[in-house]
């Protein structure tokens, strides 16, 4: 078991190494940083207690205290990676519990005449503890449970904007950041059962359990290594989706009722998008969003996205994929593209994937491509 968490500590440090040198850091990269420093201090806290020797006092508090400034500091990336502004009060709103659970553990034991020690990833019970001794490590569970369901739905609001914005999911529907959620959240889950278990049940040692909860803790810092990596255009990809929300008002997104457009006017706009959409075909731009579209057919992003949700009954994704279908359809069936494959068909009417081009074809069709050309 010592071996994975080193493992662990020596991936999370090589990760922070390259973030750190990372040209043009952005604000969700400084979060992201902190978030690595604050994990592999977890990861260590479990390592020494477990296999070298035992902390004390105010290093113990600090030590132990730290999944109250991990699962915030996930939450920020997030806030920041999705396009939103993290101003001082919020950063210091989500921080602040940590500095305060360390005073208040440090004056009550101060107070008790108890000096803490933390010994296999856990306090020491002395003989007859005080109460408080019992729930020292409820605020840690209920912090990471509390901010995993609130980044899941940041994370969903996120989805749903992207339909109304974009073309296109790859490189912005930020999925692989979804897995990492599950993982911080199944983490929790599995340390509350384990340490439980061990404490209440003897189930297994408790320095086993407190082993195990640093191993899950290392493989999730892993898998974050291999898909922050595996997906480096993500950190860089995301002005696009910061434009959203200073280019329409919250309140025109959610509601048009105030944006003046009257039944005839959205139909005399719809006739000329639809015009717009079969002479320029502005669909065949793989990187085709909602703001591109308005600046090239003359029309307001309000207005626009008015007029594709409320005349033509989609979001903005359903809409430009369905052109890119229909186009993919006359290309199938013409002889003049007979030279090229159907991904080659596919990349050229705007799709930026096989995967994505074979689930809206046969959304659209009822039929695969490759069926669709052969009938």
């Amino acid at each position: 078991m010592e071996i994975i968490l080193n493992a662990g500590l020596g991936i999370g440090t090589l990760m922070f190494l390259l973030l750190l040198f990372k040209r043009d850091k952005k604000q969700e990269d400084y979060f992201f940083l902190c978030w690595i420093v604050v994990t592999l201090g977890q990861i260590a806290f479990y390592g020494v207690t477990i296999y070298r020797f035992e902390l004390q006092s105010v290093w113990a508090i600090a030590s132990f205290g730290l999944p109250l400034l991990g699962a915030p500091l996930l939450f920020l990336y997030i806030l920041a990676l999705t396009g939103r502004s993290v101003t001082w009060k919020i950063l210091l709103a989500h921080l602040g519990v940590y500095p305060i659970y360390i005073l208040l553990l440090f004056l009550v034991q101060e107070h008790d005449g108890i000096v803490l020690i933390a010994s296999n990833g856990v306090f020491r019970l002395p003989q007859n503890p005080p109460v408080w001794m019992q729930y020292y490590a409820v605020p840690l569970a209920l912090s990471g449970l509390f901010y995993c369901i609130w980044d899941l739905m940041l994370l969903r609001k996120h989805n749903e904007n992207i339909v109304e914005f974009f073309s296109f999911q790859e490189k912005v529907n930020l999925k692989w950041v979804n897995y990492i959620v599950y993982s911080y959240f199944l983490l929790f889950l599995v340390a509350s059962f384990l340490i439980f278990g061990a404490i209440h049940f003897q189930l297994l040692p408790i320095e086993s359990a407190f082993a195990l909860v640093g191993i899950t803790l290392c493989l999730m810092l892993i898998a974050f290594v291999f898909y922050g990596f595996r997906q480096t255009a993500v950190f860089s990809n995301m002005h696009a989706v910061r434009t959203m929300d200073s280019k329409m008002a919250p309140s025109e997104k959610a509601s048009y009722s105030k944006s003046g457009l009257t039944p005839a006017k959205i139909e005399i706009l719809a006739n000329q998008l639809s015009t717009y959409m079969e002479q320029e075909k502005p669909f065949l731009n793989e990187d085709l969003n909602l703001t591109l579209l308005a600046e090239q057919s003359q029309i307001s992003p309000p207005h626009l996205s008015q007029v594709i949700n409320q005349y033509f009954q989609k979001n903005f994704y359903d809409f430009i994929n369905q052109y890119r279908v229909e186009e993919a359809k006359k290309r199938l069936l013409s002889t003049g593209y007979r030279h090229l494959s159907i991904l080659g068909i596919a990349f050229d009417c705007g799709f930026k994937s096989k995967s994505s081009f074979n689930r809206y074809f046969k959304k659209y069709t009822g039929t695969a491509p490759s069926e669709f050309r052969k009938k």
